[in-house]
């Protein structure tokens, strides 16, 4: 009757462990039901060769490997993800139950005289399936409560910092089997006393990845919501500065009209119609040059070209647009991000070869950017990231970090490619409508 019941807590354990990374990584390769069946069929023969495995036996380190082998392979094939991920959350997860499991086996060890050999092959006993069933219920209200939370964290960890948590896996799997042949002699006081501690400092280095992750994660949402504020303020200022502008247009409207009446008055055609043409060029010059029915971008463009004509950037523009999937403050920070870095790559080349090349447009439902512009040299890179080469260091390229998080936000993409003496930025997102339908 034991071992039947813990079986069948090792079965709700093992559920449980694969609806953690069911939720890591729920997207299935195609969206089939073939592939779906496939998965049910899979689970369904996994869940056998886990309770095989169990069946005589408490703890295996070699069935860790076996079976999160099996289970990788199977979820790799049903779903989008790296082998490498789910192999290591798997045997990181069984791993770390051994390990929980340990000091039931040498407080039996100690109480009856018995070797590890002799407790892990034979029958389970209340305290042993006691002890799983808590483990059990503990990891299920742990992951209730605290999953959203880990979530993120996971992923950075897997992206990030794979290779020491690769590391810290392989080396808990090694001093499971180490604890594990120590025991065949026997055990004593101080192998129980070891084994805690050893729970414990690996339990504190693994809250300690995760929080190390949890405070470069707030670091880096930090640094992007400070470029935010400073990109916003900046375009805030820009519109300020433009309604100044407009409304000491309107303060000299009056005078203006004023002017011409007493002109037309005293029959002096010639002053009104000088005063005319002047005004006339002005405003040409200062037309706008974009018009695409979208306000907004047509006044981040214009406004950007003013700097371009200035800097002596030739600018080459292609629109075919109608919508686009950002809001305002979002296209503002994006665009205005990608064309400063744009302008500020061209003034560091020589006059004559400053150029910026812009296309967006729709196709499809999809809106679609290109930007290329002259570069001097190629930008220094790390990882993902461009390096800065301002004084200001602490900036990491995080301007267009923060592009990459507005793109992603809206499930787009963003590619950046330089050759030494281009750079090229290619973004592409779904619009609004296609969510939509």
């Amino acid at each position: 009757m034991l071992q039947e019941c813990y079986i069948l807590i090792q079965m709700i354990e093992i559920l449980v462990g694969t609806w953690i990374i069911h939720n890591l990584y729920p997207e299935f390769r195609k969206d089939s039901r073939f592939i779906q069946g496939l998965w049910i069929v899979g689970c369904v023969i996994l869940c056998i060769s886990y309770n095989l495995g169990v069946w005589n036996s408490f703890i295996s380190n070699i069935s860790i490997v076996g079976f999160s082998l099996q289970f990788s392979v199977v979820y790799y094939i049903c779903h989008r993800v790296k082998f490498l991920n789910i192999f290591l959350l798997e045997v990181l997860y069984l791993t770390s139950i051994s390990f929980l499991k340990l000091p039931v086996m040498i407080v039996e060890g100690l109480l009856f005289e018995k070797t590890l050999i002799e407790i892990n092959r034979g029958n389970r006993t209340v305290l042993e399936c006691c002890w799983c069933l808590a483990l059990t219920v503990g990891i299920m209200l742990l992951v209730r409560k605290r999953f959203e939370v880990y979530k993120e964290l996971i992923y950075l960890l897997l992206s990030e910092r794979i290779g020491l948590l690769s590391g810290v896996t392989g080396v808990q799997w090694i001093l499971l089997g180490y604890n594990m042949w120590l025991g065949k002699r026997g055990f004593r006081t101080i192998d129980l006393v070891l084994n805690v501690l050893l729970i414990f400092c690996i339990s504190l280095f693994l809250h300690y990845l995760l929080l190390r992750t949890a405070y470069t994660k707030i670091q880096t949402d930090k640094n992007s919501l400070d470029i935010s504020q400073s990109l916003l303020q900046k375009q805030n200022a820009e519109i300020h500065e433009l309604y100044q502008k407009n409304r000491l247009r309107l303060h000299e409207y009056s005078h203006t009209l004023e002017y011409l009446y007493c002109c037309m008055k005293e029959k002096r055609y010639e002053d009104a119609e000088k005063f005319l043409h002047k005004h006339i060029d002005e405003l040409g010059e200062e037309k706008r040059q974009v018009w695409t029915g979208l306000p907004f971008l047509d006044f981040i463009i214009n406004y950007k070209k003013q700097a371009m004509d200035k800097a002596g950037i030739v600018f080459r523009l292609e629109l075919d647009v109608y919508e686009y999937p950002f809001e305002e403050a979002e296209l503002g920070i994006l665009l205005g991000n990608l064309l400063d870095n744009a302008i500020e790559a061209c003034e560091k080349c020589v006059p004559g070869k400053r150029e910026i090349y812009l296309r967006i447009w729709n196709a499809r439902y999809m809106f679609m950017l290109k930007l290329v512009n002259s570069s001097a040299k190629s930008p220094k890179i790390s990882g993902q990231r461009f390096i800065t080469d301002k004084a200001d260091k602490n900036a990491h390229g995080m301007g267009v970090e923060q592009v990459r998080r507005i793109v992603k936000r809206y499930g787009g993409d963003i590619d950046f490619q330089c050759n030494g003496e281009y750079f090229e930025a290619k973004l592409i997102a779904p619009t609004m409508k296609e969510e939509e339908e």
